[in-house]
């Protein structure tokens, strides 16, 4: 099972993905730096309590919502490795026929 850390990084990862920001965006609007960032969302470091109201006021949601970690879908990132992230935040709104052409290029690709 993960971590607390690596539950909360992939977390405010999928947060930051879903509004539609990079780390630097994220970075400059939480006035926090771009490493610290990173670190967090690797699960690295833990956050400051000042550090969270920040991330989550520059997200735009309740500091509470970070720590969300509900759903068969966040329990399957957590427990991946970073990029499972990036992939479902590539494929979450593509039409069912591309996400089967990918899949089947992964299959193809993994044999």
């Amino acid at each position: 099972m993960a971590g607390i850390k690596k539950k909360l990084g992939v977390r405010i990862s999928q947060l930051r993905l879903e509004a539609g920001m990079t780390q630097a965006k994220l970075a400059e609007k939480s006035n926090l730096s771009i490493d610290s960032i990173s670190r967090i969302e690797r699960g690295d470091r833990a956050p400051s309590l000042e550090s969270l109201e920040k991330i989550a006021e520059a997200l735009g949601t309740d500091p509470a919502e970070l720590l969300n970690f509900k759903g068969r879908e966040f329990k399957a990132l957590a427990e991946g490795p970073p990029e499972s992230l990036e992939l479902w935040n590539l494929l979450k709104d593509r039409k069912r026929t591309e996400i089967k052409k990918v899949f089947e290029i992964a299959r193809i690709l993994l044999s």
